[in-house]
């Protein structure tokens, strides 16, 4: 029977690989860079180009019981201090136009390496469904008082023009910079399971990733018994599925009580599906835009 020699140097080689298993970013910090943005560039402000953004593999633990907006800018926190090329000035900035009037609030000011401009940066993470009325398209989202066009008006009029609009009540070391508005709004769009044509809206990403939606009651008619569903737990809704290890996601009956919003992933499909609780509670149970304005 051989011995091992040098078992010193076979655990030191154990030790490098498993190390490089695990030195991989969590997979929040890895969607801020690679999943598709919800909303690409608007007249009033593009995108931010995330080509010189990294996520950082050693950082201090995320809090995930948070709100999920909340979890998201503190994600991108991370990242954008782990960059070379930005530096994080302010977080949260708030607008004041006096002591007790709160115009608005900046979530980001960074710099850029090289340049003289500051960035206004506004984040968000926005999930919707498409839903056909008498009027028109709608796009709710999970909270009732959330929809898709309510959103982007609230960019387009408000939250991507604080910089500008209200510039003299900016901190005084900020007034006399040139400061440009850029965004990042991810999230997904969920189409009813029974739709087969692809929806568009004004500014929405052609290539945002998608879902589908159904009620409650609806699962058995779409969904054969032998079905696998695969609980995604809020923290990593935003998290597009090839990110996800699906080994670590709970099993999910349909016999289960529903009481809130739930996204699956159903056996090995890409597509997330949200299942919506039957339309009889009235308090929101979700939160997801990072302003919460």
């Amino acid at each position: 029977m051989s011995r091992l020699k040098r078992p010193e140097l076979f655990l030191s080689g154990l030790i490098l690989v498993f190390s490089i298993i695990e030195a991989v970013p969590h997979p929040l910090l890895e969607s801020l860079l690679c999943a598709p943005l919800l909303i690409k560039d608007l007249p009033e402000a593009r995108s931010l180009p995330r080509d010189r953004l990294i996520a950082p593999i050693n950082h201090a633990p995320l809090k995930l019981s948070q709100k999920l907006g909340h979890l998201w800018e503190d994600a991108l926190s991370l990242v954008l201090e782990n960059s070379p090329t930005y530096r994080l000035l302010a977080r949260n900035l708030q607008i004041q136009k006096d002591a007790q009037t709160t115009i608005g609030e900046l979530d980001y000011l960074i710099s850029e390496e090289g340049s003289d401009h500051l960035i206004h940066l506004e984040l968000a993470t926005k999930f919707y469904f498409t839903v056909q009325s008498p009027s028109g398209l709608t796009l709710p989202g999970p909270d009732d008082r959330d929809n898709y066009f309510k959103k982007l008006d609230r960019l387009r009029s408000h939250q991507l023009i604080l910089a500008h609009k209200y510039r003299e009540f900016l901190p005084n070391e900020y007034r006399d910079k040139t400061i440009i508005t850029q965004h990042l709004i991810y999230g997904c769009l969920f189409e009813h399971v029974t739709n087969h044509t692809l929806i568009t809206a004004p500014y929405l990403n052609p290539e945002c990733r998608r879902g589908y939606w159904l009620w409650a009651d609806e699962i058995s008619t779409h969904f054969s018994s032998e079905t696998v569903f695969r609980i995604v737990p809020k923290h990593q809704w935003p998290v597009p599925f090839n990110l996800l290890d699906q080994e670590k996601l709970s099993i999910w009956t349909p016999e289960n009580p529903l009481s809130n919003h739930l996204m699956l992933q159903v056996d090995q499909e890409p597509e997330p599906y949200l299942i919506r609780p039957l339309p009889t509670r009235k308090v929101p149970d979700f939160e997801g835009d990072v302003s919460g304005r």
